[in-house]
């Protein structure tokens, strides 16, 4: 029998769904609180089942859903072996009852699911053999469940939905656990990489795809969706392997073809060179023991020999060695990668014999580290009947990008457009930029994107300029008027009587009716979708302007904004930071974007803003999210009081208030560092002379 599962005390509170504080506290006020079983003093834990059944008795058991359930029994098998060995055993069960099942899945589930062959133990006699037959081509060895009730839940779990979808949900759960230092690229990362690979693929044709740090596969993923039909993934650590082995066949459905080996690519690689249309990858970073002495004289290092210091660039030229003449790379990468000086030498000689074509500056926050910008390098292996010469780098500000588009929203240049001829693009001043390779190889070869973006700003003449800081000052006194009259006067001082509110889950108030909770299940968003419908994105709410995405309108699952509904992020990069806004006119009409929730109130029963208003609250929002670097928000679980619509709407009326005096607050300092970048430009280039000091 498996040894039981200990829970420490930050984990009883997030069971229960209150403070550590308030855990303490249970500890002290009850003597039938269940006794530690280990840890420390300071640090006690306690026996899984006990701490359930006290809550349970105390009526202090939060009710759960099917899939949180089912996360539950998964982190119960990872007691011991670790959470990543657990998801790789649940991928290869799912991936076995996917084959089992593809002539009559419902049959074949359900019978999983009753567990006739399962006993408490584990596997019955037989189906071990049976999974071992169906696995075939995973990497091995094979390490299979050992709770039979999880094996239940995820076969009681595909009988509602398709088992690659049951593992798409615990791969989020897995990125949610693992707070943005797991082995995973985000998607929305992974997606723009194999698009840059399509658009720089000289017959745009993407059918084998490697990844030699592959993870979960999420590149190898994207790849798919790009139309690549022969997925090859390689990974030191086998579960990681297995995870993404099974994952890519859930996907693939037996159409198409993947391999995914555990191996180490740059010292035991089993692939020769020159096999692939791409390679997409996100490798290790700051690795010393990268196999530096025992591959001196490796053939791979066309380039130069890479230090100890620069394991990303012997990724870089592994990476090269493994497409065909002509094939393409693409890599996320560590923004030093571009500019240390032990470097310097293979950055030339990339530069220098037209292998390197772009490198693209990502925002912060994007992928972990979250604190780092990392940067996109896209390479193309020289040679090949259809290869151009590289005779310019492109250079991009991916955080500019939306400024690429026309009022009709579609860009005025493509992504083919700039990788394939960037010279003959136009330069978009602070966006992207083609320089000459000439221009690049000094004496640092130094290949960030920001000093290449750098444009002198064009200052009107002094008459103009006196105009504009006349017209900006007068506005900026309006708005700071405006702002004044929303500020909170001494009416808003008097505290509110009676007892503390009566709070309710939204999961409470969706059940009953009162709300519906909407999120898309297909959508575009991006600067370069096809279609010029308005979408809304997370970066639009989180910063309080208007659509900014682009897409086609009849998406499949696309979710439409009306006025009034309730927006929130699905995810956040800290909790203090939580935005929810009201859709009004401007919005009606949008489609939703990504990794938002909407809810959409029965205003009979519910007032917009005051929804809105207790769930912007950090406090609120901590309570019903996970993670550290990366927040992901369970919008079931945040909570509102329980109070009549007439009272609701008063606290709308001041949330709507505040809101609007928020927004005034921005405009003027919008208003006030133009105004102030105007000047000190002004003053910098002698345009302007300064008054006397007062």
């Amino acid at each position: 029998m498996a040894a039981p599962t200990t829970v420490s005390t930050s984990d009883i509170a997030r069971i229960a769904d209150v403070g550590r504080a308030t855990v303490t506290n249970w500890r002290r006020r009850h003597s039938d609180f269940p006794a530690p079983t280990g840890g420390t003093e300071s640090r006690p834990t306690f026996t899984l089942e006990d701490v359930e059944g006290w809550l349970a008795k105390h009526g202090r058991l939060p009710q759960f859903t099917e899939q949180q359930q089912l996360w539950r029994e998964l982190l119960r098998e990872a007691e011991g072996p670790g959470l990543t060995e657990a998801m790789a055993r649940a991928a290869l069960f799912l991936a076995f009852l996917e084959r089992e099942g593809r002539t009559s899945p419902e049959t074949h589930y359900v019978h999983y699911a009753e567990g006739p062959d399962l006993d408490e133990d584990g596997l019955g006699d037989g189906m071990l053999d049976e999974i071992h037959r169906a696995l075939q081509g995973m990497p091995e060895p094979l390490s299979l469940l050992r709770s039979a009730s999880l094996m239940r839940e995820l076969a009681a779990a595909a009988t509602r939905q398709a088992p690659d979808e049951v593992l798409t949900d615990l791969l989020d759960r897995y990125a949610s656990e693992s707070r943005g230092r797991g082995p995973g690229t985000p998607e929305a990362v992974a997606r723009f990489m194999a698009t840059l690979a399509e658009a720089a693929s000289p017959d745009q044709a993407l059918r084998a795809v490697l990844d030699p740090a592959c993870g979960t596969g999420d590149l190898l993923e994207a790849a798919r969706t790009q139309g690549a039909t022969q997925l090859d993934g390689q990974d030191r650590d086998l579960h990681l392997a297995q995870l993404a082995a099974a994952r890519l066949a859930l996907r693939l459905g037996g159409e198409g073809r993947c391999s995914v080996e555990a191996e180490e690519a740059l010292t035991q690689s089993r692939h020769t060179g020159g096999e692939f249309d791409a390679v997409l990858c996100n490798p290790p970073y700051n690795e010393r023991d990268w196999g530096a002495d025992d591959l001196a004289y490796d053939s791979r290092w066309e380039y130069g020999l890479p230090s100890r210091s620069e394991s990303e660039l012997a990724w870089v030229q592994h990476c090269l060695s493994r497409v065909r003449p002509g094939g393409v790379v693409v890599m996320l990468l560590p923004p030093s990668v571009a500019s240390r000086s032990s470097g310097r030498r293979i950055r030339a000689a990339l530069v220098r014999q037209g292998a390197l074509r772009a490198v693209l500056a990502l925002p912060a926050g994007v992928a972990p580290p979250a604190h780092i910008g990392l940067h996109l390098w896209v390479l193309r292996r020289p040679g090949g009947d259809n290869d151009s010469e590289g005779g310019h780098v492109l250079f991009m500000n991916c955080r500019s990008l939306p400024d690429m588009n026309s009022r009709g929203g579609r860009p005025t240049v493509t992504h083919r457009e700039l990788l394939t001829a960037p010279e003959e693009c136009p330069d978009g001043p602070g966006v992207y930029r083609a320089v000459p390779i000439t221009d690049l190889l000094d004496d640092t070869v130094d290949l960030t994107p920001a000093p290449r973006l750098a444009v002198a700003r064009d200052l009107p003449r002094v008459d103009d300029l006196r105009r504009t800081l006349s017209g900006r000052r007068d506005s900026l006194g309006s708005v700071l008027s405006q702002a004044s009259v929303l500020a909170p006067s001494d009416e808003w001082g008097v505290s509110r009587t009676g007892g503390p509110w009566t709070m309710a889950p939204l999961a409470d108030l969706i059940r009953t009716g009162a709300l519906a909770l909407l999120r898309p299940k297909v959508t575009g968003g991006n600067a370069d979708s096809d279609g010029d419908h308005p979408i809304l994105t997370a970066a639009d709410v989180n910063e309080g302007r208007s659509p900014s995405g682009r897409g086609p309108a009849g998406d499949e699952g696309a979710v439409r904004i009306r006025a009034g509904d309730v927006i929130i992020p699905g995810t956040l990069l800290s909790a203090d930071r939580s935005a929810a806004r009201v859709a009004d006119a401007i919005d009606a009409g949008a489609l939703l974007g990504r990794n938002l929730h909407l809810l959409r109130p029965d205003e009979a029963r519910l007032d917009p803003w005051f929804l809105a208003g207790f769930l912007a609250d950090p406090g609120n929002v901590q309570r019903a999210s996970q993670g550290t670097s990366i927040v992901r928000v369970d919008a079931r679980r945040l909570q509102v009081p329980l109070l009549p619509l007439e009272e609701q709407q008063t606290y709308g009326a001041a949330f709507r208030r505040l809101h609007t005096f928020t927004v005034a607050l921005r405009r003027a300092a919008l208003q006030g560092e133009e105004t102030a970048g105007q000047l000190r430009a002004a003053l910098t280039a002698g345009a302007l002379r300064p008054p006397p000091p007062a």
